[in-house]
């Protein structure tokens, strides 16, 4: 597993990685149920395309792509928020057909690493949705902890590196 910089060959591929299992797609007067595509805002992420748009208009933003066995099963967003003056794992997800494979966990700790190489950081904070259970578990399994406050209606979680 290793993270890809998001390039002209690969950037089409990676905003179609979702974490959807289907979404309502309204045209017209008529909608219909579209399997696994993506949407602006999905089930507990932000898309990935709009991730990567915020990235070039806001400062401190890194972008990756997760690449498994030569597959883009993943993305990412992190880097230094500016407003709540911390470092921060923004963006996680693993498309909707790579889950339940042990990956995220893998993939976490992987970007843990680099962000931790890359900035000298001790400690990172990420936030999810109250109802988020399943990441919550990879991110507890991994060694981050709730703060127990809400950041954006969204749970805070930090981890101190070792």
């Amino acid at each position: 597993m290793q993270l890809v910089d998001i390039t002209s060959e690969n950037w089409e591929d990676v905003i179609f990685l979702t974490t959807n299992e289907s979404v309502t797609v309204k045209s017209g007067e008529e909608s219909f149920e579209a399997k696994g595509m993506p949407s602006l805002c999905e089930n507990h992420v932000a898309s990935n395309a709009l991730s990567i748009v915020q990235s070039v208009y806001e400062d401190g933003w890194i972008v990756k792509a997760i690449e498994q066995d030569g597959k883009l099963i993943g993305f990412t967003m992190f880097g230094w928020c500016e407003e709540e003056g911390f470092y921060e794992l923004c963006r996680f997800m693993i498309d909707i057909r790579y889950q339940n494979r042990g990956y995220g966990t893998q993939a976490l700790r992987m970007i843990l690493d680099e962000m931790k190489s890359r900035f000298g950081c001790k400690e990172i904070f990420l936030s999810t949705g109250p109802g988020n259970v399943r990441a919550k578990h990879v991110y507890e399994k991994v060694g981050f902890r709730s703060e127990h406050r809400m950041l954006d209606d969204e749970e805070l979680y930090k981890i101190v590196l070792e």
